[in-house]
């Protein structure tokens, strides 16, 4: 473990309710039930009613939709969280990634001449499709998140990327663990809804932002920081990598999480 674990706290929130519901700061008007909504969220969270269920409806999404909305308004290849990724990948070096949608990934490691040994999966066809079409010369794929290491083999990247997927899923563990698995040298997790210590030692909280088109959790970073303790692991928390378009939540950033099996990658 490295020693920057200190939970993120956004801009004019407090540690024990670590939210900022608002207009001015937030990418579209919050529901006159915003504050019920977070506390619903709470009590679900409390007694362990919250859903398990697979819900991948980003899949029904329009095209043109899908071909644009990481590519725009200040998400593609120009956000803070991208040139943060790139610093990190050294020229050459194999790289998976996990939820690529229709490339901008791609894009932003192919402009730094990084794009080598790129890989991008995701689990929407017509993502992949868009992707191949927008980007021939790279490699893209049909490929699920919880399920890299039957695809792929252990230890088959140097470097694995899982950018704004985790939210969207049901719980962090499996996931978290394939990327790491799959892994040769780091597994980055980025995420748009920031890891943070959450109310009543709650390990995941539903902001119901978009809902019900997304699960859009956020997660308790001692909880993950606990499943990464209990794997031997070494991590390193990078916090405001970028605003976030987090619907009606306001000074939401992007975060990354690199974790290594060797302490030393993460100096």
């Amino acid at each position: 473990m490295t020693p920057n674990s200190k939970s993120f706290v956004p801009q004019g929130a407090r540690r024990f309710w670590p939210f900022v519901v608002g207009t001015r700061w937030a990418c579209s008007s919050p529901p006159w039930n915003a504050q019920l909504l977070l506390c619903s969220s709470l009590l679900e969270g409390v007694i362990g009613i919250q859903s398990n269920e697979p819900r991948e409806n980003w899949k029904t999404l329009p095209r043109d939709q899908l071909a644009t909305q990481m590519h725009e308004g200040g998400a593609g290849i120009e956000h803070p969280s991208r040139t943060f990724v790139a610093s990190l990948i050294h020229k050459g070096e194999s790289v998976l990634d996990v939820g690529c949608g229709a490339g901008a990934g791609y894009e932003a490691l192919d402009s730094l001449g990084l794009e080598s040994r790129y890989l991008g999966i995701d689990s929407s066809e017509q993502s992949i499709e868009i992707a191949r079409s927008l980007y021939p010369a790279g490699d893209f794929r049909i490929g699920s998140a919880t399920a890299l290491v039957s695809q792929f083999g252990r230890d088959r990247f140097d470097v694995v990327l899982v950018r704004h997927v985790l939210e969207h899923l049901t719980d962090f563990e499996a996931a978290m663990n394939e990327a790491i698995s799959v892994s040769r040298r780091l597994a980055i997790f980025v995420f748009f809804l920031t890891p943070r210590s959450l109310p009543l030692g709650v390990r995941k909280l539903d902001l119901r932002f978009n809902s019900p088109l997304f699960y859009t959790y956020v997660y308790s970073r001692r909880a993950i920081n606990r499943f990464l303790n209990g794997c031997g692991l070494h991590w390193r928390w990078y916090d405001h990598l970028g605003i976030s378009r987090a619907g009606w939540f306001a000074h939401e950033v992007n975060s990354a999480l690199v974790v290594s099996r060797d302490k030393s990658q993460l100096a």
